[in-house]
């Protein structure tokens, strides 16, 4: 049931180790000059059909129209998995565009495939040190896999660049906030993610990791109120809703829990999730390392 139970908290927007959140940038990123060398081994990093066609597509004559439309297909559609390989495939046709790497890693990370996601960013930086796009993804992936030092490190250089985006600065004090919640300190957490939510006031990752950190000190009014801001945000679904449930099976508020999980899960699992959900008061260790990124 433990399995189970957090993979229906955690799916939706793209953490799977964790129901806080850090965010991933989907723009059109400018392109690297260099073509990377190392990125010729993308197309062999995954086996099996990575053309796939998903139910629901129509075919596109640009294969890359294609491949775009299938990843972020299955991107919607929680297959991680599928949607990484498609980004691989077009990694291997246009080698030098970072965005078919960061989409790539990020759902490595959503899978916890770390080291792959690492090694795969790591390899693109040869060519284009300090890329903003290939490190803040790098500092994610550190950071959901532990390495909270490390992770900082690069958010505190990003974060000092020139001109940063509202958009970039959003994300990396949120990101921020995951590691200082993954190292238990909440109030340290909850400070960044205010600083998220003053550069984008309505982020729903923001704002569902604020609510999260509050519901980790036990301030579970609040954590709901602030969850409630998160569900009618931009960008919010299934991840918040679900965290929003959790917080109200913790308070004992089981009915709306379950009207809450019913729009994600089989009506089968409903009861049992809830009440597995209303159970974890005292195991925050199962939730503290659940935030979305």
């Amino acid at each position: 049931m433990l399995a189970v139970s957090l993979v229906a908290m955690m799916a939706g927007c793209g953490q799977v180790d964790s129901l806080l959140v850090m965010g991933t940038d989907t723009s059109n990123n400018p392109s690297l000059k260099a073509k990377s060398s190392s990125q010729s081994q993308l197309a062999q990093f995954f086996s099996g059909d990575s053309e796939s066609k998903p139910s629901g597509l129509s075919k596109e004559d640009n294969p890359v129209v294609f491949l775009e439309s299938a990843a972020k297909f299955a991107e919607q559609n929680r297959e991680y998995e599928t949607a990484a390989k498609h980004w691989s495939h077009l990694a291997s046709i246009e080698p030098s565009n970072t965005r078919y790497v960061t989409r790539m890693a990020a759902n490595l990370r959503t899978i916890d495939r770390h080291e792959d996601a690492e090694r795969m960013l790591r390899q693109a930086l040869r060519d284009s040190p300090n890329h903003p796009d290939l490190t803040e993804e790098l500092a994610k992936t550190l950071i959901a896999s532990g390495r909270l030092r490390d992770g900082v490190v690069l958010i505190e250089r990003l974060a000092a660049a020139p001109n940063v985006t509202p958009e970039r600065a959003a994300r990396l004090h949120s990101a921020m906030g995951v590691a200082f919640d993954r190292a238990e300190k909440h109030q340290m957490a909850q400070a960044e993610y205010q600083l998220a939510l003053k550069a984008e006031p309505y982020n729903a990752f923001a704002l569902n990791n604020l609510g999260l950190s509050y519901a980790m000190e036990g301030k579970l009014d609040v954590a709901e109120r602030t969850l409630r801001k998160a569900l009618v945000a931009p960008e919010a679904g299934t991840q918040v809703r679900q965290n929003l449930a959790l917080v109200l099976a913790l308070k004992g508020n089981s009915v709306e829990a379950e009207r809450l999980a019913s729009q994600d899960l089989p009506a089968s699992l409903v009861k049992e999730t809830v009440a597995f959900y209303g159970g974890i008061a005292d195991q925050r260790a199962l939730w503290k390392n659940a935030s979305t990124q």
